[in-house]
């Protein structure tokens, strides 16, 4: 168990790049609010923080309880890329699903390389109601395993003339295992007699009866050049009837036609349903050691529990937040209102002595006094002087709101 360790600034710089910025609080689809480097428990309406100060607040509020979690899951040393790359991986999926999960089971085992594996069995979540692979999660899982693996010292040598690399089937999800379905067999509601068999011909097997009519169904569809399709009637022309195919299926099935229900396995891989995108389930770690308990006191706080939200939560959230950022822009604009009024009334002095300087306007009284002289250059000099510093100021003020 490793003691007293703490999150590095590559770490940190790791979680701030996924978990991403938020300069204000956003509502989330579960009714909470969200700011800086997703932090959840104290956010509330209308806190603003600024960069400097969501990353304190994520390293000495958020990270400590999750990294004394991770110090108390991993009985084995770790370094501090691993455990850096661990408080990430626990960060984002939960304390809960971090005890229990394969990276923490490799870790205590001592096998590094199934830890870092196991990286990859936390890409999935659920976005409108369906649980699929998320792009975010790959890159994520990807960066904390790359950290997870780097070890201190030199890299170990994997040249392509000593190690040709082979592909891993291993790798590659597994297929579902085999199971049994059931058949049932409904009588038709009217059955025509069967034809008399003659017994001068060879008797065919319902299998090859139920072969020989689907044979004749596609002749009927593509129209194959050289074989005569059939007309669509009776038995006595070639049909099969709805016993017949129900032996055929019971036949292939390893059983009588007489049973009312049969179960068959499926042949092979090609002919296996559809694989749900449910991940299939997997045995939990079971340590030697009593199980983990909840931390005393509010140390760890599982913020990611699976919350079922409506659409109608999702949206009054979108629009809250969209009413939020309207109000704020306005705000900004109001507040650089009076530095834009500010810098047209230096454009206009500006440009009025501008004029009075070259004659444009003209007054007809005679200039009384030597400072009469000295007034455009004057009121030039004051334009331009306000004019940029109120629309530096203005300019700044519209660009805050980031």
């Amino acid at each position: 168990m490793a003691l007293n360790m703490r999150t590095s600034q590559a770490g940190l710089d790791l979680i701030k790049a996924f978990e991403g910025f938020r300069a204000r609080s956003e509502l989330l689809p579960n009714g909470r609010w969200m700011v800086g480097y997703g932090h959840v428990r104290r956010a509330k309406k209308g806190v603003r923080v600024n960069k400097t100060e969501a990353e304190a607040i994520l390293r000495e509020y958020d990270l400590p309880p999750v990294e004394r979690f991770v110090m108390r899951c991993v009985l084995a040393p770790m370094t501090q890329n691993e455990f850096d790359a661990l408080v990430s991986l626990a960060f984002n999926i939960g304390p809960k699903a971090f005890s229990g999960s394969d990276v923490v089971a490799g870790m205590n085992a001592g096998n590094r390389l199934e830890a870092a594996a196991a990286f990859d069995l936390w890409r999935r979540a659920k976005i409108g109601g369906r649980v699929q692979i998320v792009d975010a999660l790959v890159r994520r899982r990807a960066a904390e395993k790359a950290l997870f693996l780097n070890a201190p010292g030199r890299l170990p040598i994997a040249s392509s003339r000593l190690y040709r690399a082979m592909h891993d089937a291993d790798a590659l999800p597994a297929p579902p295992p085999q199971r049994e379905i059931l058949v049932e067999h409904h009588s038709a509601p009217e059955l025509t007699a069967l034809p008399e068999v003659d017994d001068s011909e060879t008797v065919r097997s319902a299998t090859e009866a139920a072969a020989e009519s689907v044979r004749q169904q596609m002749v009927r569809i593509l129209g194959e050049e050289g074989v005569t399709p059939q007309t669509e009637s009776g038995p006595e022309e070639g049909g099969t009837t709805a016993e017949e195919i129900a032996a055929a299926v019971s036949e292939l099935a390893g059983e009588t036609p007489l049973s009312g229900v049969s179960k068959s396995v499926w042949p092979s891989r090609t002919d296996l349903p559809e694989v749900s995108d449910e991940p299939a389930p997997r045995a939990p770690f079971e340590p030697d050691v009593v199980g983990l308990e909840p931390i005393e006191g509010s140390d760890v706080i599982d913020d990611l529990e699976p919350v079922e939200v409506s659409e109608e939560s999702i949206e009054r959230a979108v629009e809250l937040n969209q009413t939020i950022d309207a109000e704020d822009r306005r705000g900004t604009f109001l507040n650089a209102l009076p530095f834009g009024l500010l810098a047209l009334i230096g454009a206009a002095l500006g440009g009025y002595g501008l004029a009075s300087q070259f004659g444009v306007v003209q007054s007809d009284q005679t200039i009384e006094s030597p400072m009469a002289v000295f007034m455009p250059p004057f009121l030039i000099l004051l334009g331009v002087l306000l004019f940029a510093v109120m629309a530096y100021y203005f300019i700044r003020s519209l660009s805050s709101q980031d």
